[in-house]
């Protein structure tokens, strides 16, 4: 049996499919949800704060797929990522909306990234690179399927950013490294 904050949970990220967060009362919730106002209460001092704990638990679940370990997985992490975006659409509809909460993710999935790879500039130009476009693809209202837009967050990880470029310009480019 589940119990009230979960029901309040799920109950919440329906509502948000219906109408904007802004828009979202209280009362709505309660009476979709089949609890007291003072259960709620119990749980949540205000929708603001539901949003909060709702933003912390999903964006700790998108995060967690780069704490597993590659060979626990039969997918590439990018599918992984797509799906959670997708099963939890109507979130992040409303997260990517808010260029804080983008900034803020990012952040998070940067320090992830940097565990793993050991590089912080590859880290901070990939993990807002793939919030990115996560942003862009639910911005766009989904105009693919999650499997599509893993493979192409994929492909851009291993896309070789130099290929095509004139020569010219990489020369002129490593050259003011020095």
């Amino acid at each position: 049996m589940k119990i009230a904050n979960e029901i309040i949970f799920e109950v919440f990220l329906e509502l948000l499919h219906e109408k904007s967060f802004k828009d979202l009362s209280v009362k709505e919730i309660v009476h979709k949800a089949g609890v007291s106002r003072s259960t709620f209460y119990l749980h949540f001092a205000d929708k603001y704060v539901l949003m909060e704990e709702v933003r912390r638990t999903l964006n700790d679940r998108l995060l967690s797929f780069y704490q597993e370990e590659s060979s626990q997985r039969e997918k590439p992490i990018t599918f992984y990522l797509c799906e959670h975006i997708f099963k939890y659409r109507s979130f992040y509809k409303v997260e990517f909306a808010d260029a804080i909460a983008i900034q803020k993710l990012s952040d998070k999935l940067a320090g992830h990234l940097l565990q793993a790879f050991g590089d912080q500039d590859y880290s901070i130009f990939a993990s807002y690179g793939t919030i990115g476009y996560l942003s862009f693809w639910v911005k766009n209202e989904f105009v693919m399927s999650p499997a599509e837009a893993a493979e192409i967050l994929l492909k851009i990880g291993f896309t070789n950013w130099s290929k095509g470029l004139d020569p010219k310009l990489l020369f002129l480019f490593s050259a003011n490294r020095e």
